[in-house]
């Protein structure tokens, strides 16, 4: 890709490229150029050059109303990491059979820095809520799936959370608890609750299934004591996907090896 002329002393090519890419994210999907430019810090006639630029190998798509979206390639690209194959491995079924037996919202999500990356999710009425989807990232700490994600970290990496003492003492032990019976619930915000486990394949990063009441049903909880205690059932059920998961993706990972090697 030639792209020359971009007027923008301090930064590479390379990252005024990605300074457009990543101007774009789960609640802004199509944008117009001026929209583009201004979180991406650039100029507008820099913004527009590379734009044209990645127009033309579709890594970026362009609208009859100018609207810009993310391209082709970005997607074909992005499919490859081992965050984002999930589906593309065959783990669809699990997925969808656990909907549907439970009646909940089924989501994987992944670590990604002090954040936990949603990188899937099956529902019985479809996409759960407009500003959802896989691409959110959400606190580590404010999800059953992200608490799963924390309790299977170093004890160093845990204390770099920016967090007061006595937020991180109180999270200590929820952890511990998490450690313990092998399962994370949180009530949500829309009265709901979410029930995660870990999803421990090798040679991926560390990953979670969750599965969380839909945006439309409501479940009264206590203000104390949280959520009240999963079925036995549920938790057994969604351990048993979490642990064909982790089969599925673990193959696939030996797999990529043994075909390097």
């Amino acid at each position: 890709m030639a792209i020359s002329g971009t007027g923008t002393p301090g930064k590479s090519v390379t990252e005024r490229v990605f300074a457009v890419l990543m101007a774009f994210d789960i609640t802004h999907r199509r944008m117009t150029l001026s929209q583009i430019s201004r979180p991406s810090g650039l100029p507008v006639a820099t913004t527009f050059r590379l734009l044209n630029s990645l127009e033309g190998i579709v890594a970026v798509e362009r609208n009859t109303a100018g609207l810009y979206s993310i391209g082709a390639t970005i997607w074909e690209l992005g499919i490859l990491a081992p965050t984002h194959d999930v589906i593309g491995l065959g783990t669809l079924p699990l997925l969808t059979r656990l909907t549907t037996d439970s009646g909940m919202v089924v989501r994987v999500f992944v670590f990604s820095g002090q954040s936990t990356l949603h990188v899937q999710e099956v529902a019985r009425q479809g996409p759960n809520a407009p500003a959802g989807g896989p691409g959110l990232t959400l606190s580590l700490v404010d999800s059953a799936a992200g608490r799963v994600l924390l309790a299977g970290l170093s004890p160093a990496d845990r204390s770099a959370i920016p967090l007061t003492r006595t937020h991180f003492d109180r999270l200590e032990e929820n952890l511990a608890l998490i450690r313990t019976q092998g399962w994370a619930r949180m009530a949500q915000a829309n009265g709901g609750v979410e029930y995660a486990v870990a999803v421990p394949a090798e040679g991926r990063p560390p990953m979670a299934l969750s599965v969380s009441t839909p945006t439309k049903a409501v479940v009264h909880t206590d203000a104390d004591s949280g959520p009240a205690a999963p079925a036995p059932s549920l938790i057994r059920e969604l351990r048993h996907v979490a642990h064909g998961l982790a089969t599925i993706l673990s193959g696939s990972g030996n797999l990529e090896a043994r075909t390097r090697a």
